[in-house]
């Protein structure tokens, strides 16, 4: 899933402007937890939060601030000075019309913060934003003003400022949900062609440039997709359920099928922007839609083959729905 709007631009939020929290990262449960968006249901309701796995320790991360909040957000962790988190920031420019941008969000004592992340993509519509395992570059989702319809993958460096487009779609194709592998080397994404008719393959492409290759074509009905901590292994979801692979091998196992993913009669369905694998532990963290409240719902996995142990470990309100998911250390 993707989030543009026309002629958005990267935008400095200055100091002045922004006092979002009156506190610091230390507030935050510690450990590896689950930081995830939750959207809605009016505008200017969206609000980053963290969790623990076990779903205890609820805590706002950013709040909503009149008319500024906030579609997606990403990071590797929370722990120290340096540690920042990637935003896209949704705010009323006036006359009725909204921009979402790429921001990042970093502690200063006391204050949480936005600083700059100008003239670091090009213009266009603007996306996720996700930042490197060594928190060096990041990637985001990008929509070119003359082809509102596709969206690419640009890869941007924090220190130079430089950046390239690492995929180039024509018009009803869009490249979402990109993932670094553990070493910074590759993204994987899901690629969705909308004509001529609706489909999704898992690719794969070098952060040093060259054509993208596919992973897992059409025919495996790939959603979404996460690295192991290793990088040795992709988890992702698929017309078969939640399936492993190891990368060396190819070798694919199912630790879910469909019935036990999504019950039997369906009750679920994947929301499919995104799922994350813990760094600590075998789990595996994802966003189930109940079809029965059409309520968004935080699930962890267990990498098992036996299915055992899925845990419900949150609950959106009605019409909240949530944009990004990720695992993140504390």
């Amino acid at each position: 899933m993707h989030f543009v709007k026309s002629h958005m631009r990267l935008f400095l939020v200055t100091v002045g402007a922004l006092i979002l929290v009156a506190c610091g990262w230390s507030r935050f449960p510690s450990g590896e937890l689950v930081m995830f968006t939750a959207f809605g249901p009016h505008a200017f309701e969206g609000r980053v939060l963290v969790i623990r796995p076990d779903g205890s320790g609820l805590t706002t991360v950013l709040a909503p601030q009149g008319l500024l909040d906030y579609a997606t957000a990403y990071g590797n962790s929370l722990k120290s000075f340096k540690s920042f988190i990637l935003v896209s920031v949704d705010q009323a420019t006036g006359g009725g019309t909204n921009q979402t941008t790429l921001s990042i969000a970093q502690y200063r004592p006391i204050l949480n913060l936005f600083t700059s992340l100008q003239q670091q993509l090009p213009p266009g519509g603007e996306g996720r934003g996700v930042p490197s395992p060594d928190n060096s570059k990041f990637v985001a989702t990008m929509s070119p003003p003359s082809q509102p319809s596709a969206v690419n993958l640009w890869l941007s460096d924090f220190s130079t400022k430089q950046f390239r487009q690492l995929t180039d779609n024509p018009p009803l194709t869009q490249d979402n949900n990109p993932v670094w592998s553990p070493d910074g080397q590759q993204i994987i994404f899901v690629r969705v062609v909308f004509s001529p008719s609706l489909s999704t393959s898992l690719m794969t492409v070098a952060t040093q440039g060259g054509q993208p290759s596919v992973l897992l074509g059409p025919s495996d009905g790939v959603g979404q997709a996460a690295f192991s901590p290793d990088g040795k292994q992709l988890v992702f979801t698929s017309v078969n359920g939640m399936e492993v692979m190891d990368l060396s091998t190819l070798k694919r196992t199912v630790i879910l099928t469909p019935s036990k993913l999504y019950g039997s009669p369906i009750q679920y369905q994947t929301e499919a922007i995104g799922m994350s694998w813990a760094k600590t532990q075998d789990r595996i963290v994802l966003v189930l839609i109940n079809l029965a409240t059409h309520q968004n719902e935080l699930w962890t996995v267990p990498v098992t083959s036996d299915g055992s142990n899925l845990q419900k470990i949150f609950t959106a309100d009605p019409g909240v729905v949530t944009l990004s998911v990720t695992f993140i250390s504390n």
